[in-house]
């Protein structure tokens, strides 16, 4: 891993850890997605927890772009999905490069694609105006 990935892994750290505390108040530490519902039964579980389930599915077997798709198609307006973006692009983010592209993904898409989805959701994470300034490919 070279600098630059390594300032582009380190710029989405202080962006979730940004949102940890500016938006769910938390002073240290990661933002983890939690289920509401029941997770043996699906009729309990809410929009926010099928749709995490599948990225979850999806980052397993390694379809790393069509999990970002879906994470941008099933979005909704509320507090339980800004948690469930910040958690999927950690996970993202704690990623190998090697493991991004095997998957036709980029540090760049991980750093741009949370930036996007958070100010869709009304988070501004991009303060200083960073994104798409560089391209790392």
């Amino acid at each position: 891993m070279g600098f630059q990935d390594d300032w582009v892994m380190r710029q989405i750290e202080m962006m979730a850890r940004f949102v940890a505390n500016v938006v769910f108040g938390k002073k240290e530490g990661e933002v983890q997605y939690e289920i509401v519902g029941d997770i043996s039964d699906s009729n309990t579980l809410t929009h926010e927890d099928m749709v995490h389930l599948e990225l979850m599915k999806m980052i397993r077997e390694g379809d790393i772009g069509t999990a970002e798709d879906v994470l941008f198609e099933n979005m909704i307006y509320s507090d339980k999905y800004i948690e469930l973006a910040t958690d999927f692009y950690q996970k993202l983010n704690s990623l190998t490069d090697e493991q991004l592209e095997a998957g036709n993904f980029s540090r760049d898409e991980v750093y741009n694609g949370y930036i996007e989805i958070m100010s869709l959701l009304g988070v501004p994470v991009d303060v200083f105006g960073q994104a798409d300034r560089f391209e790392y490919e």
